[in-house]
């Protein structure tokens, strides 16, 4: 029992000593210098959001990278193997052009900006030809029998003429045609990109990995992740568990997203969710715990760290056991998010409705050097489930409050993908609150160094349970007591009401009988 105590104050007291960015930190320095991602340092549109959505997409794909503007490039060159391009102007200065000439890096252009000067400093004699505000038709293939297409309002375009060794997709627009996507040497080039469009956003994802490839095969494919979102303890039990039975017959790998819950977990619901949850984990279902809600202006990080803390520990009490958390997408771009984050080895995102925060005031991307085990959102062609990225880890949501038939079309879709399916139960993970750590690695999970059974067994219930609503229990027993009391009195009166009606209309009648028989007797002696 003393071994155990000591083990755990060890690994308390480690964790507290630990740097904040500790997932894989030695193991990221080395590769600190993946990309230089340069880009215009006034951009009019939609430029600053196509940044952010691009920068975002590396740091998917597991790139260490560095932003920077055309000005802050210069010297910079020479230190990076791979040199990304987003510039929106049709010239660059000399200077650049000058310095990027006596390189050998890679360079891969996108959205064609400056592409005529470009293609000059690099010896090429290529043709641009550039169009302004129109409607560019693009397809691209992502498979054998995956061909996308898509409509794109673009401010302006740059078509590319000549032969190149590597082309690959189609953009047509006023009566031009041109490849998609092209490369030649060191030099490479996407013709659209827009943060609005999955496709095209699956389509330079498909490219950087390539570009980055070393080899003459075909880049790795990475898997995709099952995850049932909108899970409560409210939740209907029965439509839950056909789920989790669908997606067994099925043989499809999945993971429950649940809601944080600090207050009144001792209650029968919050037992009954927890049975459920324990019988899809026996059956190989992964656990995340989703990111707590944010709704003040100054949140304070050891606050929310306390309820997280005590999040884990609820479910834990119940033999529930969340492998990594569910949070929004920005929090890879925000400090407060970042420290959140840093207690989780898996970090599963989720698009949000706000704004891209990304920003490069870091001068690169600082989540990336916390080592995390990212997977990001999936991007769709049309249909939920119909996943398009295969270049980094993916998660496809599906809506548990969907009926059951959608959940099935969008299961078919999911076995149907060129995307490989993979069980969080795979991969190992690590959490870390204020009063455990709780590992998993094949298969085998440990709270402060114990190991917990992942078994199924069916928890027993109180017949009758005492909610203990204190103050607020007492004032509604109150209300009960008095309402009861209110509803006799009602009652009583109504009766008696009712019964002095009766009355009244009764001696009512009588006299109205007694009136008229004298009247009628007199009647009949007039007649006779």
């Amino acid at each position: 029992m003393m071994f155990k105590k000591t083990t755990i104050f060890i690994l308390m007291l480690c964790f507290s000593i630990m740097p904040q960015k500790v997932w894989g930190a030695e193991e990221n320095v080395s590769k600190a210098r993946d990309i230089l991602f340069i880009y215009d340092a006034e951009l009019t549109g939609d430029g600053s959001d196509n940044i952010a959505a691009m920068a975002d997409i590396l740091t998917y794909m597991g790139y260490g990278t560095t932003y920077s503007t055309v000005e802050e490039s210069r010297g910079r060159l020479g230190k990076f193997d791979s040199i990304l391009f987003y510039h929106e102007s049709d010239s660059i200065s000399s200077t650049f052009l000058k310095e990027l000439k006596g390189l050998n890096n890679k360079i891969m252009l996108v959205g064609g900006g400056a592409v005529t000067d470009l293609l000059v400093s690099l010896g090429m004699n290529n043709a641009a030809t550039r169009l302004e505000d129109s409607d560019v038709r693009f397809s691209y293939a992502f498979g054998a029998n995956r061909q996308s297409r898509g409509l794109l309002k673009a401010r302006k375009t740059w078509f590319l003429q000549g032969e190149f060794p590597y082309e690959a997709g189609n953009m047509e627009a006023g009566g031009k045609s041109a490849s998609l996507c092209l490369s030649s040497g060191r030099f490479s080039y996407l013709g659209l990109f827009s943060y609005k469009s999955d496709i095209l956003k699956a389509v330079f994802s498909d490219q950087i990995s390539r570009w980055k490839w070393p080899y003459e095969n075909m880049p790795n494919s990475y898997p995709q992740y099952v995850v049932f979102d909108n899970v409560y303890p409210f939740f209907n039990g029965g439509k839950m568990l056909a789920a989790i039975d669908m997606m067994a017959d099925k043989g499809i790998p999945y993971s429950i997203s649940v809601a944080p819950v600090y207050n009144n977990t001792e209650y029968p619901a919050m037992k009954h969710f927890c049975e459920i949850l324990r019988y899809a984990q026996s059956k190989g279902a992964g656990i995340l715990l989703k990111g707590p809600l944010i709704n003040t202006d100054s949140p304070v990080l050891e606050e929310i760290n306390g309820k997280l803390t005590a999040a884990v520990a609820a479910y834990n009490s119940y033999g529930v056991y969340p492998l990594a958390i569910e949070a929004p997408n920005n929090w890879i771009h925000e400090k407060l998010g970042l420290d959140i984050l840093r207690r989780f080895s898996t970090v599963i995102l989720f698009n949000e409705e706000a704004k891209n925060t990304w920003t490069d005031t870091d001068g690169y991307n600082t989540v990336y050097s916390d080592g995390h085990k990212l997977i990001a959102p999936a991007l769709f062609d049309g249909n939920i489930g119909d996943n398009l990225i295969k270049a980094y880890p993916t998660a496809v949501y599906l809506d548990m409050n969907s009926d059951l038939e959608t959940l099935k079309n969008q299961a078919e879709l999911i076995l149907q993908s060129e995307v490989p399916l993979k069980s969080l139960l795979l991969t190992s993970h690590t959490v870390y609150t204020n009063d455990r750590v709780m590992a998993f690695k094949d298969n085998r999970l440990s709270v402060n160094g114990e190991v917990q059974s992942l078994d199924f067994i069916p928890f027993s219930y109180e017949e009758t349970f005492n909610f203990n609503r204190g103050v607020i229990g007492k004032l509604a027993e109150s209300i009960e007591r008095e309402n009861r009391r209110l509803l006799i009195i009602v009652t009583g009166i109504s009766i008696l009401f009712i019964f002095f009606i009766g009355v009244a209309r009764y001696q009512n009648k009588r006299r109205f009988l007694f009136r008229s028989s004298p009247e009628k007797d007199s009647e009949r002696g007039g007649r006779a």
